[in-house]
C-alpha cells in the first residue's frame, strides 16, 4: 500500500473536518423521542443529518450505509449503550464517505470480524469517545477503508483483539487498550495498513496475544506506523514481542514511549522480523523474556543495507532467563547511539549472531558490581547513571549523572536536563 502524499493530506484534512458544520438542510433526529429505534432513525435520515440518541440500552444490529451521517450519544458511553447480546454484530458501517459515531458504549457484539463495530470500504469516517467492551472477534474491525479515525476510545476486555486495520489507511489518537485478548496484537493490529499520522498518547495495558506476536501491538504485511508517547505496560505474548511486534516487511518508528514489565518467551518488549524498527527517546523498564532478548529482538532487515537506529533510549534491568541480552540482533547491525543500559547480573547489554552493531557514546552499568565485559567501543562509558528513582519508574537523571556530563553530549531517554539534585542542603541547628 503506497498512497500518494496528496491522498494522505486529503484524508487528514477530511478527518479534521468530519465533525464540522453540516449543510443548512441537515436536521437532527431524536431516538427514542421521534423514532423508536436507531435503525428506524437511520432509515429516515438524509446525508448530513445527526441522529441524537438518549440514554438507554439499544439492541443491535445497526447498519449504516448513508454518507455524512452522525450517530451521537446524548449521555455518553456509560449511559448510552449499544448491545449485541453476545449473538450479533452491534454496528456495521459500509460504503460511506464521511460520518461519525460519537460517545457510545458498545458491548457484547459477536461476529466473524468486528463484533463491536465493522467498517467496510469507508472513506473519512470517525469513531470517537466510545467505550468498546466484551465484544467477540475484535471491538473494531476496519477493512479496505481510506481514513477511518478512532479517537479517545477505550477498548476493554474484547476477545479477538481491540482494533484491527486491514488493507486500510487509518488514524488513532488517545484512548486506552486494556485487558484485551487476541491471536496477535491483542490491542491494535495492522495488516497491510498504514497509520497516516503518529499513533500518539495511547495506553496499552494488560493485553495478551495468545497465538502469535505482539502482546499489545502487531504490524504485518508491509504495514507502517509511528508510535509516539505511548505506554506499554504488563502486556504479554505467548510467542514473541510482549509489548509490540513488526513482521513481514513492516516499518515501525517508536518515539518517547514507555515499555514497562511486558513479557514474552522471546523479546520481552519488541520483536522485529524482516522489518524496519527505529527507536528514540524511549524507556524500557524491567521487561522480561524466557530467552534471547529481555527488551528488543531483531531478526534480519526489511531492506538490504538499511539498519535500525536506537538513539537516546534507557534500558533498565530487562531480564532473560539463562543466556541472552537486553537487545539481541540476528543478521542485522543496528546503530546504537547515546543509550543507557542498566543490566542484571551476568546479563549482556547487546548480543547477537552475524551482527556488528555500530556503537557511539553509550553508557553501560551493572548495579550488582559484576563485570560488564569487554567494552564495545572506545567511547562506551561505564558507571552508575544516577537516576532520580528508577525503582519507582523515575528515569530522570541527577545533576551529577555521568550520562549528563559525557563529552559526546547527554545520554539516555530523559537527559535534556537534570531531574533532581544529588545533594540537599540541611538546615543549620
Amino acid at each position: 500500500m503506497a498512497p500518494s502524499r496528496s491522498l494522505v493530506a486529503a484524508l487528514v484534512l477530511g478527518l479534521a473536518l468530519v465533525a464540522g458544520a453540516s449543510p443548512a438542510s441537515a436536521k437532527r433526529l431524536f431516538v427514542p423521542k421521534q423514532h423508536g429505534t436507531i435503525q428506524k432513525a437511520v432509515a429516515a435520515a438524509a446525508s448530513g443529518d445527526t441522529i441524537w440518541v438518549a440514554a438507554g440500552v439499544y439492541r443491535g444490529p445497526i447498519e449504516i450505509r448513508k454518507s455524512k451521517l452522525v450517530l451521537f450519544a446524548d449521555a455518553g458511553p456509560d449511559s448510552t449503550i449499544l448491545d449485541g447480546g453476545d449473538t450479533t454484530r452491534v454496528v456495521l458501517v459500509e460504503g460511506v464517505n464521511g460520518g461519525a459515531i460519537i460517545g457510545f458504549g458498545v458491548r457484547r457484539g459477536k461476529a466473524n470480524a468486528g463484533g463491536g463495530i465493522r467498517c467496510v470500504r469507508d472513506t473519512i469516517y470517525e469513531i470517537r469517545d466510545c467505550t468498546l467492551r466484551e465484544n467477540w472477534e475484535s471491538g473494531i474491525s476496519i477493512w479496505e477503508s481510506q481514513g477511518v479515525s478512532v479517537g479517545n476510545c477505550k477498548l476493554q476486555k474484547n476477545k479477538g483483539g481491540g482494533i484491527r486495520f486491514q488493507s486500510s489507511l487509518g488514524v488513532l489518537f488517545g484512548g486506552a487498550f486494556t485487558d484485551n485478548e487476541g491471536y496477535e496484537g491483542a490491542g491494535l493490529t495492522l495488516v497491510d495498513s498504514r497509520m497516516v499520522v503518529p499513533v500518539r498518547g495511547v495506553l496499552f495495558e494488560g493485553n495478551h496475544a495468545t497465538g502469535s506476536t505482539g502482546g499489545a501491538f502487531n504490524a504485518s504485511d508491509s504495514s507502517e506506523a509511528t508510535l509516539a508517547s505511548c505506554t506499554f505496560r504488563r502486556n504479554r505474548s505467548d510467542v514473541a514481542g510482549g509489548g509490540a511486534a513488526a513482521m513481514q516487511g513492516s516499518s515501525i518508528n517508536v518515539s518517547q514511549c514507555l515499555f514497562e514489565t511486558n513479557h514474552a518467551p522471546t523479546a520481552g518488549a519488541i520483536q522485529v522480523d524482516h522489518s524496519q524498527l527505529n527507536v528514540g527517546n524511549s524507556v524500557f523498564d524491567r521487561n522480561s523474556a524466557k530467552a534471547v532478548a529481555g527488551a528488543v529482538g531483531i531478526l534480519n532487515r526489511q531492506t538490504a543495507n538499511v539498519n535500525p537506529v536506537f538513539a537516546n533510549n534507557t534500558f533498565y534491568k530487562n531480564s532473560v532467563v539463562g543466556d541472552g541480552a537486553t537487545c539481541f540482533f540476528i543478521d542485522v547491525s543496528p546503530e546504537l547511539r547515546k543509550n543507557i543500559f542498566v543490566v542484571t547480573t551476568d546479563q549482556r547489554a547487546v548480543s547477537g549472531l552475524q551482527s556488528s552493531p555500530r556503537y557511539d557514546c553509550n553508557l553501560i552499568w551493572d548495579p550488582s558490581g559484576g563485570a560488564v565485559g569487554a567494552l564495545p567501543s572506545a567511547n562506551t562509558w561505564v558507571g552508575d547513571p544516577l537516576f532520580c528513582d528508577a525503582e519507582r519508574g523515575d528515569f530522570k537523571l541527577r545533576d551529577l549523572s555521568p550520562a549528563l556530563r559525557a563529552p559526546c553530549g547527554p545520554i539516555g531517554a530523559l537527559s535534556a536536563k537534570a531531574g533532581c539534585s544529588t545533594f540537599r542542603l540541611q538546615p543549620a541547628n
